[in-house]
């Protein structure tokens, strides 16, 4: 079993809250399991949603696209550093995931590299 408090440790402190995702230039995309879409994040939305010291980490919402009722997955988040931090790390939450559809943007694209 994994414990909560080492995997929001090892997140870089940037991605462990949503008042610290707030800096310049954080980015954050979702994707839903059911319908494949991948979206972009507003953190100050989320903040008004669920308050600046909740988390992304392991947390799903439903998808906002029309039509679909699936659960979308906080994929990752970047940085100042420019690289991508995957925000899934339960196994529980991450199964079945290579089952479902490819990421593809708002266009029906498919979208090669989900993360980055």
């Amino acid at each position: 079993m994994r414990n909560d408090a080492i995997v929001h440790r090892l997140a870089p402190a940037w991605a462990r809250t949503l008042a610290a995702m707030r800096g310049p230039r954080t980015q954050v995309r979702s994707q839903c399991r059911r319908c494949g879409a991948l979206m972009r994040e507003d953190v100050d939305a989320l903040i008004g949603l669920h308050s600046g010291q909740a988390s992304l980490i392991d947390r799903q919402a439903r998808c906002r696209m029309v039509g679909c009722d699936g659960a979308t997955f906080y994929l990752a988040a970047r940085g100042l550093e420019g690289s991508w931090h995957e925000l899934l790390h339960d196994d529980a939450l991450r199964t079945g995931l290579g089952d479902g559809p490819p990421a593809h943007g708002a266009d029906g694209r498919p979208v090669r590299s989900a993360p980055g």
